[in-house]
């Protein structure tokens, strides 16, 4: 079966280069390697000088040095940040948008002001408050020192009870069907 099936290959690959091709087809490869020998001729390096009489007819001058990039580079320039870079200006669709979110917001503010007229009192009893107690520091683990996406590497996080449950049950499937397909060797 094998000396077949290498015989079957071994005669297509004999038999190709008599194959001939449609006429659309050979009509793509003639206009393919006709540009592929015009971007080819035009990507070799030219002389500065010609060497042979014959390549005076042919000498074409050396095209222009590329002008040199004076402007900003790009990691001197700011990315994301609303307001901090002149090189692109929001539209005027985003402006309109912006101005729109932020009167809903202000307005949304002033609802929640109340609207009545606050009486303040005061009283000698309560002209003293004490100052309000400082923040305590933080002395956990910063945000530096956490792994991220680690299973089981960080002890900030910890699965809840039925995370594991769920584990659990998923190996245990796993085993099973993975046990499913071993061969018994008994």
């Amino acid at each position: 079966m094998r000396a077949l099936v290498v015989m079957a290959v071994l005669g297509a690959c004999v038999a190709a280069p008599f194959i001939p091709d449609d006429p659309a087809v050979a009509a793509e490869k003639a206009r393919f390697f006709k540009t592929f020998q015009f971007i080819e001729a035009a990507a070799r390096p030219r002389m500065s000088r010609p060497i042979y009489p014959s390549q005076q007819a042919a000498f074409i001058p050396p095209p222009r040095p590329q002008p040199r990039w004076t402007g900003p580079l790009a990691s001197d320039v700011p990315a994301g940040l609303p307001g901090s870079t002149p090189f692109v200006g929001e539209t005027p669709d985003v402006n309109a948008a912006r101005n729109a979110f932020f009167n809903a917001y202000k307005a949304q503010v002033i609802a929640t002001v109340p609207t009545g007229p606050t009486r303040q009192t005061y009283s000698s009893a309560s002209a003293y408050a004490p100052a309000p107690r400082p923040q305590p520091k933080w002395t956990g683990p910063l945000a530096s020192q956490v792994p991220a996406s680690l299973p089981g590497a960080s002890p900030v996080v910890a699965d809840t009870p039925e995370v594991n449950a769920a584990k659990a049950a998923f190996y245990n499937t796993y085993r099973s069907q993975v046990k499913a397909t071993l061969p018994l060797l008994y």
